[in-house]
């Protein structure tokens, strides 16, 4: 096994842990723009392998920019306590206590990146726990389960050894965190623990990706997908903290009672899932989500609603990105109504098509709000009736004026400093310093439970 010390040192590896699709591959492909413009030596991306079809089109944007980058096939391998053991020992980990049944480390099929010097998972949804075999950091984007709990089930935390734990216990033993949000960089250390320092990336949008999308977009809209009538945009998925059932009843008020006059566009991976009346062929391969608790709550909800207002209702579901630019060129005004999260960016991408928002009020929101002047109107995720006033209210919106799109435009990828890479560099070189007399970095925490 190659150690630290004679790991390639400037060879950095930017690791998705899963098939994340949507804002995920965005924050991936923008980390690794960042780190490859400023890192010295060579990035490797890896992808999970049976994801790399999938993002292909991407991924070929990304290697014209770059020429090269080195993509790899990610694939998981898990391993026994006492193998675990034997590589920790191989590396020189010094580990307090080993109380877990699992342990996982990342494999490529070659050298399982154990040729880079530092590894940075682009997200910290990690099952088990990690052996780090090479100095790693977590981009965290939120600890969404500390404020909704109910996104994971009741035995979620019934053993130290479950997702959930391992999910902060692979935070708090990274030698560097990366957040975007003040709150979640604050959850980070004060919720997971987190022993390394921790390091804000500013949240950015993919400004060129989605102003060819906004070109694309801007012929007539696709009359067969979307309403004929005036809508609004409402774009969620089927998790709980999405907050769906306060949200239909909110939009039943105000169509009955407040004269809310537009139609509603849900989109978002999976939402169509919620349409009782979805055809059976379309639920192909997708009966696990279909009959969720939740999902099946949601689709309750909109089967109880009035005929009137039911019909006012279209679902979409996922769709391609130059779909969902159509839909937010096309929108009144777009709806997020979340009860906690690291916010989104479907607020900012509808301005810089000259759409304006209505959103839940919550600190990572009002950040993104104040960040880029987006000139929101706020509403309490909890207050149905002021939902309802809000969603009314958006329908005089004014759009949002060109010093906005100029402001998101200034605040891409290109604007974020040399705070990341000067962090990795550190961790690098003290792990290099340390590893040379036959232990880890002097500046890191002895791994007190893994």
């Amino acid at each position: 096994m190659n150690s630290p010390a004679s790991a390639t040192v400037s060879r950095l590896a930017v690791l998705l842990p899963h098939a994340y699709l949507g804002g995920t591959i965005r924050l991936l492909l923008n980390l690794v723009r960042h780190l490859a413009a400023r890192w010295s030596g060579p990035v490797v991306l890896g992808v999970p392998a049976d994801h790399l079809e999938t993002i292909a089109a991407d991924l070929a944007v990304l290697r014209r920019e770059l020429p090269g980058l080195e993509v790899r096939g990610l694939w998981w391998r898990q391993l026994w306590p006492d193998e675990a053991r034997g590589l920790a020992a191989e590396a020189g980990l010094d580990v307090g206590r080993w109380i877990s049944g699992r342990y996982q480390v990342p494999g490529d099929g070659a050298t399982d990146f154990l040729d880079c010097a530092f590894w940075l998972f682009v997200s910290d949804r990690l099952a088990y726990p990690l052996v780090p075999l090479r100095p790693y950091a977590v981009f965290v984007t939120d600890h969404l389960q500390r404020y909704v709990p109910e996104i994971f089930n009741d035995t979620a935390y019934a053993t130290p050894d479950s997702a959930a734990w391992n999910f902060l216990r692979n935070v708090r033993n990274a030698d560097l965190v990366v957040a975007t949000s003040r709150d979640t960089a604050a959850d980070a250390i004060s919720y997971a623990g987190a022993l390394g320092p921790v390091v804000r990336l500013p949240t950015t949008l993919d400004v060129d990706h989605f102003e060819r999308l906004a070109a694309e977009a801007a012929g007539e809209r696709d009359d067969e997908m979307l309403p004929q009538r005036p809508f609004f945009a409402w774009v969620t998925n089927p998790s709980p903290h999405k907050n769906q059932l306060r949200m239909l009843r909110a939009i039943d008020r105000a169509i009955r009672e407040l004269g809310g006059s537009l139609d509603v566009v849900v989109t978002g991976v999976w939402t169509d899932l919620f349409d009782p009346d979805l055809a059976a062929e379309r639920r192909l391969g997708r009966e696990p989500q279909w009959t969720t608790p939740h999902v099946r709550r949601v689709r309750e909800a909109v089967a109880a609603l009035e005929p009137a207002v039911r019909r006012r209702l279209t679902f979409l579901g996922g769709v391609p990105d130059e779909a969902y630019a159509r839909v937010l060129r096309s929108a009144r005004f777009l709806a997020h109504n979340v009860i906690a999260d690291n916010g989104t960016f479907s607020v900012v991408e509808a301005a810089l098509l000259g759409t304006p928002a209505v959103s839940s009020d919550y600190p990572q929101m009002r950040e993104i709000d104040e960040a880029f002047g987006l000139g929101l109107r706020f509403f309490d995720p909890f207050d149905e009736a002021a939902t309802a006033e809000a969603l009314v209210a958006g329908e005089s919106l004014p759009s949002p004026c060109g010093s906005v799109a100029r402001r998101i435009r200034d605040r891409s990828w290109r604007a974020w400093d040399d705070s990341l890479v000067t962090a990795i560099e550190g961790v690098i070189a003290a792990d290099a310093r340390r590893a040379r007399h036959g232990a880890r970095p002097a500046d890191r925490a002895r791994i007190a439970c893994l």
